[in-house]
């Protein structure tokens, strides 16, 4: 869909609570309003996000297409390649010798931002005190 193009909405569906089909295509809720179904347009936004419209012209919703995209925990072996892949985040610095595993799916790049942003954070349970030294945590589009 072209930014800025109207899309009529034919069929809408709410599949959980952070999910909803609209036309035959899933997207994932970004920011909900109160009886989100009744959204009569779907208009993408300059940053590729999907903005849903009501008769209500102050009611906005904002989506996101879903996605399958993973929060990767990479640690790196040697110190010095460590450093230099903290300064550019050259993947091909990344060989096999160095510990590559998949923590997390998320289905939209804020959540998986989230996810990610929780091993930097000294506050949360899934503080990660080697961030940054030799783990690092990237989001991968699948």
């Amino acid at each position: 869909m072209a930014k800025g193009k109207k899309t009529l909405i034919k069929e809408i569906k709410l599949l959980s609570e952070d999910e909803i089909l609209i036309n035959g295509k899933s997207y994932i809720i970004l920011e909900n309003t109160e009886d989100i179904l009744s959204a009569k347009t779907m208009k993408i936004s300059s940053n590729g996000n999907r903005i849903l419209r009501f008769d209500d012209e102050k009611k906005k919703a904002r989506l996101d297409v879903k996605r399958d995209i993973d929060i990767v925990k990479i640690t790196i072996n040697e110190e010095e390649r460590a450093k230099k892949f903290l300064k550019g985040n050259d993947k091909s610095l990344i060989t096999t010798a160095d510990k590559k595993e998949v923590i997390e799916t998320a289905s939209s790049f804020i959540k998986a931002r989230a996810i990610a942003s929780e091993f930097g954070n000294k506050e949360s349970v899934n503080y990660d005190k080697e961030i940054g030294k030799s783990t690092f945590y990237l989001i991968e589009e699948m």
